[in-house]
């Protein structure tokens, strides 16, 4: 019996290389400077690897899923995926570094590794949303599809809150809710997150955030879609 060939996508090597170069760059900037005050940006990293790697697995096994384990495969990343937009509000750590304060080139420098690790894990989310698309429009249907989406991308901001804003009772990581900790805590997150949203005229700044990122996402989103249209695009065209 002939094995199949197992080729490895252009886009996952592309990934994987910018990963390395990444990691060494974060290790250079640790030596460097003498501290492992980011060192936080691997752990979140890959916290925003995860969702990928279940979008690939349900690639790989999708022809051996039936209906009901492929929706829980879905929920299981949409469970993990917020965890890869995250990482944009890292970028709120750089004043924490003590050494930032004395060397502003070093904030600068710091600032630059903490976007970049950042827009790492968000396209590595971003790849796994057309991933799970692509999937589910197999499947279900084009319209099932684009709803599935637009709904991970809604609960995505309410799980970037609870990772920004809502202190955890196991305080793994941060210190901060993570949403797989659903399976942890389910009574204390669910009871938390209802009373950090109602009522709605006492929690604004709240909507206001989960919006915020909400347009942030989709606007990544768009433009990853139509910027690769360029190379067709035409300005002035012939009647």
């Amino acid at each position: 019996m002939k094995l199949p060939t197992f080729r490895t996508p252009m886009y996952i090597k592309v990934l994987l290389g910018f990963t390395a170069a990444n990691l060494a760059i974060l290790a250079f900037r640790n030596h460097h400077v003498g501290d492992q005050m980011f060192d936080f940006l691997k752990s979140n990293l890959w916290s925003g690897v995860i969702p990928f790697l279940i979008a690939l697995a349900m690639q790989v096994f999708y022809h051996r899923l039936n209906n009901f384990f492929f929706v829980c495969a879905c929920l299981l990343w949409l469970l993990f995926y917020p965890n890869s937009p995250y990482m944009i509000s890292d970028l709120i750590h750089p004043h924490e570094e003590t050494r930032d304060a004395v060397n502003q080139q070093l904030i600068v420098f710091d600032t630059l590794i903490v976007f970049s690790i950042a827009m790492l894990s968000v396209f590595y989310g971003f790849v796994s949303l057309k991933i799970i698309f692509n999937l589910i429009r197999t499947r279900f249907g084009n319209r099932t599809a684009h709803t599935a989406i637009v709904f991970s991308l809604i609960l995505s901001c309410l799980g970037f809150y609870m990772g920004r804003e809502l202190v955890s009772q196991i305080k793994i990581g941060n210190g901060f809710l993570y949403s797989s900790e659903i399976f942890l805590e389910p009574v204390f997150i669910i009871k938390t997150v209802w009373n950090s949203l109602f009522p709605i005229s006492e929690r604004l700044p709240v909507y206001y955030m989960m919006a915020l990122f909400g347009f942030i996402q989709y606007q990544l989103l768009v433009m990853m879609k139509d910027v690769s249209d360029i190379e067709e695009a035409q300005l002035i065209t012939k009647e």
